[in-house]
């Protein structure tokens, strides 16, 4: 029996990562679900490890597995590549489900190849919350901050303007949104109470 392939995309700041990592220690003792990790050329942040939150290739490295057809979907989203691996179709074929996180124009992508893809919306009140967020992590320079919530901007209006994703799910306070994505997760691989 095949897996199931969920993508979770959000603006920046809006706590998909967090929710996702938290999520998986949840409901890993119910079911085979991983993460995938995708390949980036950025250089990771101090709290990053290499093969748990990404691979971190240089960007030659990159393009020439890019070229190789390695990669489902990529971008230079945020002035860096990142791309999610072909390997994923197999895998869920072979009865494991994968959560990936990938923005809307890669989401847009793989749902084109793999239309059975659970497609899942995190999202916050408003972009001052999202600034607020990407300030106190302080990983990013004010510009690339600004950078970023340009893009969520945009990224907010084209899903209201034209939904692309089943499920939406407000993080404006995190265990019930934790609450919100394992049921939709539990629900649709079938399993336990969904109440």
């Amino acid at each position: 029996m095949a897996g199931k392939l969920f993508i979770i995309s959000a603006p920046s700041g809006a706590g998909k990562t967090t929710l996702v990592e938290r999520l998986l220690d949840c409901i890993r003792c119910h079911c085979r679900i991983n993460r995938v990790i995708t390949y980036t050329s950025k250089s990771a942040r101090p709290n990053e490890k290499d093969g748990q939150d990404y691979y971190f290739v240089s960007e030659e490295e990159f393009r020439k597995k890019a070229e190789e057809g390695f990669f489902m979907e990529w971008s230079d989203a945020y002035g860096c590549l990142y791309g999610s691996p072909c390997s994923i179709v197999d895998e869920v074929e072979r009865g494991r489900s994968y959560i990936l996180i990938i923005d809307r124009v890669g989401a847009e992508k793989i749902a084109a190849q793999c239309p059975h893809a659970v497609l899942i919306w995190i999202y916050t009140k408003g972009l001052e919350v999202l600034r607020q967020r990407l300030e106190q992590r302080n990983t990013e320079t004010p510009q690339q901050v600004q950078h970023r919530l340009s893009c969520a901007q945009s990224e907010i209006e084209q899903e209201l303007k034209c939904p692309l994703y089943r499920y939406h799910v407000l993080n404006d306070d995190f265990d019930r949104a934790l609450q919100k994505l394992e049921r939709i997760i539990k629900r649709e691989l079938g399993i336990g109470s969904f109440v």
